[in-house]
C-alpha cells in the first residue's frame, strides 16, 4: 500500500509543532483525537491539527517505522522514541515519492526490489553475492548507507567521508544509527579513537551509568568538553 501521503502529513506536523513529538502524540494530532497532554501543550491550534483523520484505519505506528526505514524521519530520543524529520524528510514533503507499506511476508515493493535487498551487511561488509542487486538500488539513503559500510571497511575518517557526499558529520552519524536500529552495528573505533581519544573515551564509559547512554545526560555531564557530533558518537560507540 502507498503511505507517501500519510509520512508528508506526518512531516507536516512535526514541522508545524515546531519539536520532536512521541508515537503517540503524533498519531493523536494526525487523527485530531483531543487528549489531555494535546490540550496542555495546545496542539489541537495547530492547523494540521486532525490532517489525517480520515486514515485512522492505518496502523501508524507501521507507517513511522517505514518512514524511519526510508530515511524521512529519525528518532530524536530513544528513551521516549521521540520523532522528527531529516533533512531528506523535509524534501520529501515537498517533493513526495513511492513508499509502500510492508505487506504480511514482510517484503514491500520499493522502486522494483525488496527492502530485504537493501543495506545487506555480513560482518560490517558488503555481502559480494548482493552485490548485483544492491546496484539496482534506487534511494539515495540507500546508496549512501553502502557507501558508508565500505568507507569503514577501509577506515576512512568519517568526516571525510560526508565531505565526499556533499553532507555534513549529522547525517552520516543519522546513517550509522538508522543501521544500528535494524541490528547493523559498525565498528567505529579507529575514528573515535583519534578524535575523540581512547582515553578520553573510557573516561566517559566510567563515568556513565549502566544501560543504555541517554543524550540528555550525555549533555549535562560533558556537553561543555563535547560538541554534539562528538556526543553523538559517545552515545553510538558506548551504547
Amino acid at each position: 500500500m502507498d503511505i507517501q501521503d500519510r509520512i508528508a502529513k506526518t512531516i507536516a506536523v512535526i514541522q508545524e509543532a515546531g519539536q520532536g513529538l512521541t508515537r503517540e502524540l503524533l498519531q493523536n494530532i494526525l487523527l485530531g483525537n483531543v487528549t489531555e497532554e494535546i490540550q496542555k501543550q495546545e496542539f489541537d491550534s495547530l492547523e494540521s491539527f486532525g490532517i489525517a483523520e480520515d486514515m485512522d484505519e492505518m496502523d501508524w505506528n507501521a507507517i513511522f517505522d517505514r518512514a524511519i526505514e526510508e530515511g524521512l524521519l529519525k528518532i530524536k530520543n530513544q528513551k521516549n522514541s521521540t520523532l522528527t524529520y531529516t533533512p531528506e524528510g523535509k524534501k520529501f514533503r515537498k517533493k513526495p515519492y513511492s513508499v509502500t507499506l510492508r505487506d504480511g511476508s514482510g517484503e514491500e515493493e520499493h522502486d522494483g526490489m525488496a527492502d530485504a535487498d537493501i543495506n545487506v551487511v555480513v560482518s560490517g561488509t558488503v555481502d559480494d553475492r548482493h552485490e548485483e542487486a544492491l546496484s539496482h538500488v534506487t534511494s539515495e539513503r540507500s546508496k549512501r548507507q553502502i557507501k558508508l559500510i565500505r568507507a569503514i571497511d577501509r577506515k576512512i575518517a568519517l568526516d571525510d567521508f560526508a565531505e565526499s557526499e556533499n553532507t555534513d558529520l549529522d547525517e552520516v552519524l543519522d546513517d550509522l544509527e538508522a543501521m544500528l536500529l535494524h541490528g547493523k552495528r559498525m565498528d567505529i573505533s579507529y575514528f573515535t579513537n583519534e578524535v575523540i581519544g581512547r582515553e578520553d573515551i573510557e573516561e566517559v564509559r566510567e563515568s556513565m551509568p549502566s544501560g543504555k547512554l541517554d543524550m540528555d545526560i550525555l549533555r549535562r555531564e560533558w556537553g561543555d568538553v563535547y560538541n554534539e557530533e562528538e556526543l553523538r558518537l559517545l552515545r553510538y560507540i558506548l551504547s
